[in-house]
């Protein structure tokens, strides 16, 4: 916890209700132990640096009630390891460590344990004590004891300080990961272990976190997200109000949303871009699936899906969508086609199907539902992706799909079989992804579209499923750091949602994508107001 990263100018102020008790003296800044001060960094020793506890604190103060303040104790010697905190063995550990670390020993009297309870005793008299973090496992690097070895570090806290674990959760924080050629990676797999040791244990995402040169630490900017992570998990726990924070997922890189709402749950289909920092191509290997009933707690299933389950297929997971019908679920993908005696290559639309929305999910019919020969309005062999379908009140099924113009087919009840010939059209400024749905009466095809500057969500508007369709404008500007965006549209417990991708995590692009999700409104004519892009996200739906 105590931090590696030179705190820079944005990280000079901070909101007053956000305070640090200082667990030593220190000359400068000028700070007495076991009193408190407003948080601003160093808030380990006298010269440490930016921490995870400096944004895990300013992210609370942010989301919580203006009369709540949030204190931190930060007790932490950088590069020990967990024995030190062991409250009856840490003077074997203190006796034989390296020299460099006999300082930092010295400013916690030799038993930093032993000060962070008595600081936390203090802090006692003035609040009450609402969860324990930890960072640390990089000097344990492959020790399978490690959750055993902090669960005692726990246990012992919560009954020196007659805490109650159901009220005190601990937050564990991952080290630098493996794609950042993270020195001590592996200890992620054991920190994954920790809530199996400890139920009342929270292990906190690092993925896409940035790093510094030594590849063991986090950078100023890594930090910060960090610590808001932590954060929001806390917030979570403790039953706020939350919002949902955008991008939604900060642990992979997720593209092209589709959300269906099947019973009371919402679930998410989205792409996985595992693409290299310095990729100039895309790298999709298989499609996620994740479900909330909140829109800010989200469960995740992982990858679900892969273009591997088809046997016909090769190549990139492109955009998809999944649909219930008669409690089947039905994923409509677009991947590309081997060369066979069905198709000579190019994109193609496929259909897995499951009993469940989660999977497992199996090639519908084991053929590609539209290869490229089946369209030749366009001349490039990537125009037959990005389904979308949609059953119309009367029990019709129709899918849109297309790159370069966009395409329409009326389906047979039993989704994977054509029931009408192929058209084509061109929306204005069309370029891909199409999401078609009903709303009011009214039907909606909204679409990834050139704009004033590609990519924008652009929509048209139509009586019928078939047209024709009325242009009614931009609803969305281009997201940032992303050349492409994608639209998924969804009502939800009295809320309309948009959600769409951008490239706005640590280390993301157009090639490393996020979703986002943002609240969409409509004007008393159906027309769609312009989407707000946040990086609040949503706010939480409370029961």
């Amino acid at each position: 916890m105590e931090g590696a990263a030179r705190a820079e100018m944005q990280d000079s102020t901070v909101n007053p209700r956000f305070l640090m008790m200082s667990a030593v003296d220190c000359v400068k800044p000028a700070r007495q132990m076991g009193k408190w001060y407003p948080a601003v960094p160093p808030l380990c020793r006298c010269r440490t640096n930016l921490g995870p506890a400096d944004y895990f604190g300013r992210t609370m103060v942010e989301n919580l009630p203006e009369k709540v303040k949030v204190g931190v104790i930060v007790v932490a010697v950088g590069g020990c390891k967990i024995e030190l905190f062991d409250r009856d063995n840490h003077a074997d550990y203190v006796a034989t460590a390296p020299g460099w670390m006999k300082g930092m020993l010295a400013e916690y009297g030799g038993n930093p344990y032993g000060r962070l309870v008595d600081m936390a005793r203090l802090a006692q008299k003035d609040g009450v004590i609402k969860g324990i973090l930890l960072h640390q496992g990089e000097s344990n690097i492959n020790d399978t004891l490690w959750p055993q070895k902090v669960k005692q570090v726990y246990e012992n806290l919560l009954s020196d300080l007659k805490l109650d674990p159901r009220q005190v959760p601990l937050l564990a924080g991952e080290v630098v990961h493996a794609d950042q050629q993270g020195v001590s990676a592996s200890m992620n797999q054991i920190i994954g272990k920790l809530p199996t040791s400890i139920p009342t244990a929270h292990v906190i995402s690092s993925a896409g976190c940035t790093d510094g040169r030594d590849n063991l630490h986090f950078n100023a900017a890594g930090y910060r997200e960090l610590g808001k992570r932590y954060a929001r998990k806390m917030l979570a726990l403790q039953g706020y109000p939350i919002h949902s924070g955008n991008p939604l997922f900060t642990h992979l890189f997720t593209a092209d949303p589709a959300p269906i709402v099947y019973r009371d749950t919402l679930f998410l289909y989205t792409g996985h871009d595992t693409a290299s920092v310095m990729a100039t191509n895309y790298k999709m290997p298989d499609w996620c699936v994740f479900s909330t009933t909140d829109m800010v707690n989200w469960t995740d299933y992982g990858v679900c899906l892969s273009p591997q389950t088809f046997s016909w297929a090769t190549g990139d997971a492109y955009a998809a969508q999944c649909i219930e019908r008669n409690g089947r679920f039905y994923w409509f993908v677009s991947t590309f086609h081997k060369s066979d005696e069905n198709s000579k290559g190019g994109a193609a639309i496929g259909v897995a199907v499951s009993d469940r929305p989660t999977g497992p999910f199996t090639d519908a019919i084991g053929k590609a539902l539209i290869v490229n020969e089946m369209t030749t309005d366009m001349k490039h062999a990537w125009d037959d992706i990005d389904p979308t379908v949609f059953i119309d009140d009367n029990g019709q099924a129709y899918m849109y799909w297309g790159n370069g113009s966009c395409k329409w087919v009326r389906l047979k009840e039993n989704m994977v079989e054509l029931d009408s010939p192929i058209h084509t059209f061109m929306p204005r400024n069309f370029i891909e992804g199409p999401w078609l749905y009903k709303r009011n009466g009214l039907y909606y095809l909204v679409y990834a579209g050139a704009g004033t500057k590609p990519e924008m969500i652009e929509y048209c508007t139509a009586d019928s499923p078939e047209g024709p369709w009325t242009y009614q404008g931009i609803i969305q500007e281009n997201t940032p750091n992303s050349f492409t965006t994608h639209p998924g549209i969804i009502d939800y417990k009295g809320k309309s949602y948009f959600f769409t991708h951008n490239g706005t995590l640590p280390t993301g692009g157009s090639y490393r994508r996020s979703v986002c999700v943002d609240e969409m409104f409509y004007n008393p004519d159906g027309t769609i107001q312009k989407i707000i892009q946040t990086t609040q996200g949503v706010k939480a739906i409370i029961p």
